[in-house]
């Protein structure tokens, strides 16, 4: 059993409680809802969807003595806000139309009146406030952008975190009842910066599926990157990103891929992975290989993948799957192995594992296989750069920077084939210069190395180069 809490609330000043997400009923990752009085841990309640889906809390009301906690849920195929009493069992769903997408619930106003909600259709963001009393739904007429947060702040504003992709993140003061922008409270500065826009395309099943696409100056086609993000259930939404904003100041085109198992685009969408990591998702990023070049966008002899977590798991995947297609890659704290990663990680990897994978490894040791990277090691053929933390417990760093490379050295040794390059970069002891960290920082300083010696339009292919810089300005020698 597998718990996940959040933050508690008071219920009036003498009582307290406390809500917790718990995959106790279910074995994949679906949520249930229970709910305690922290004095004395009594149950109050108790709430599941399954199997038809998650349900989550957000916040307790804010009125003492009033029980209830705003919910969101995605039996319907996309998540829905509610407002659940564990104490009687009551369920009350906001009616909200027929609006698209994800509809979360953000806040509750002080007097108890109004709810703050956010919609996410096709990673592009929407606020509402909704009228407990009235049923009135009012949509906000706020700046266009991502709102990381946002609740209700004094003197009948919205507070919010805002950014898009030409501005930093800052937190500004909306309008409460139109949502028009008031005043910046805390600004971020200015940045240099070249706009994205969403993009579509369709993948091999017909599936449309969403992008970020920066161009930079001059004519196409240019050599591009494929940014893949990590989690997987997460998405990236209109918001600004210094790493894309990097690769077009160095005349790259940058698309940021929304595959298969990201949010926001509907339950089906997020869960088509399950059971089957890694398929669908690289299929999702040829499908954008293949949209760069039709677009007249991309050179084909010069896409780069890249991406951190499970966005270097992707890369990874990739490489090793769709060798011929791949200029090379960059990839940060990347899982290559999921049975080592069952069996010398710790409990959140097997809980984690067991659930993405239907099963644990003995239970389904073929798709273990088939969606480890390992597997597909001796296939890759592109320059491969990877970013390693030394302490990373989810992806063990020990068996996985030896087997990895070593499975690649020994195919093409016994096949008497050039290995291609591969390189490491993080706090390791050979690294000079670096402090001890659990997690590599050494992407950055690595990047421009990269960059400076592909920056060129005009040449033919790209490479990675023989020594990258680490962490803090050390060096990583030749192993």
């Amino acid at each position: 059993m597998r718990f996940q809490s959040q933050a508690a609330s008071l219920m009036g000043e003498e009582r307290k409680a406390k809500e917790v997400a718990t995959t106790e009923y279910g074995q994949t990752r679906q949520y249930s809802l229970l709910a305690f009085e922290t004095a004395g841990g009594r149950r109050m309640g108790e709430l599941s969807d399954l199997p038809a889906g998650s349900v989550r809390a957000v916040t307790f009301s804010p009125l003492p003595g009033d029980p209830r906690l705003l919910c969101q849920a995605d039996r319907s195929g996309y998540t829905r806000p509610f407002i659940w009493d564990p104490t009687g069992g009551e369920r009350t769903d906001l009616p909200l139309g027929d609006l698209a997408g994800d509809i979360e619930g953000l806040d509750w106003s002080l007097d108890g009146r109004r709810i703050l909600l956010r919609q996410i259709s096709r990673a592009v963001q929407q606020l509402y406030t909704y009228d407990l009393g009235t049923g009135a739904l009012t949509c906000l007429r706020h700046p266009g952008g991502t709102y990381g947060a946002a609740w209700f702040g004094p003197r009948g504003r919205i507070d919010a975190l805002w950014g898009d992709t030409t501005h930093l993140p800052q937190l500004a003061a909306l309008d409460g009842d139109t949502g028009a922008w008031r005043e910046t409270i805390l600004a971020a500065g200015e940045a240099p910066a070249r706009p994205l826009r969403s993009v579509s395309f369709r993948s091999s099943d017909g599936e449309e599926v969403q992008g970020w696409l920066g161009l930079p100056d001059g004519a196409g086609p240019f050599p591009t990157i494929l940014s893949v993000h990590g989690g997987p259930h997460i998405a990236i939404p209109d918001v600004y990103g210094p790493g894309g904003q990097a690769w077009l100041d160095h005349g790259y085109a940058y698309l940021t891929v929304n595959y298969r198992g990201s949010t926001t685009f509907g339950r089906a969408f997020k869960e088509k992975i399950w059971g089957d990591l890694g398929h669908w998702e690289v299929e999702d990023m040829v499908a954008a290989r293949d949209w760069l070049l039709r677009e007249g966008i991309a050179r084909p002899d010069a896409i780069l993948v890249t991406g951190g977590s499970y966005g270097g798991y992707l890369t990874l995947m990739a490489l090793g799957t769709r060798p011929d297609l791949w200029a090379g890659g960059m990839a940060l704290v990347a899982p290559a192995d999921f049975i080592t990663e069952y069996y010398d990680g710790t409990d959140w990897s097997k809980g984690y594992l067991t659930a993405m994978m239907g099963g644990t490894p003995e239970e389904r040791p073929a798709q273990y296989a088939a969606s480890s990277p390992i597997t597909y090691a001796e296939r890759v053929t592109a320059p491969l750069l990877v970013i390693q933390g030394r302490n990373d417990l989810r992806c063990p760093p020990v068996r996985w920077s030896w087997n990895y490379p070593t499975r690649m050295m020994i195919h093409c040794r016994r096949n008497d084939l050039r290995c291609p390059p591969v390189r490491w970069s993080g706090t390791r002891r050979r690294c000079r210069g670096s402090a001890s960290r659990s997690r590599s920082t050494g992407s950055t300083p690595a990047i421009p190395g990269w960059t400076t010696s592909c920056s060129s339009p005009s040449r033919s292919a790209c490479s990675v180069s023989r020594t990258v810089s680490c962490a803090r300005g050390g060096r990583l020698e030749r192993p």
